[in-house]
């Protein structure tokens, strides 16, 4: 099992979220999904979060608050 790190981005009552990449063989290619990714060895989720908004979306964030979900 992977962890995972995802953002809920809300401004102004609207949410943000991505459309994943067409990839050959991914059955999940087109879907919207929130930002974020897998986490890195020896990565927090935060630090996974931030990483991972800056690579998608070219976004500098700071998380702000957590969240554990299972």
């Amino acid at each position: 099992m992977k962890e995972i790190a995802a953002a809920v981005i809300r401004r102004d009552g609207r949410l943000l979220l991505c459309r994943r990449a067409e990839r050959p063989g991914d059955s999940c290619a087109g879907l919207w999904e929130f930002p974020g990714g897998k986490l890195e060895d020896g990565e927090s989720p935060e630090e996974a979060l931030v990483r991972e908004l800056w690579e998608e979306l070219g976004v500098d964030a700071t998380v702000t608050g957590v969240c554990d979900v299972l």
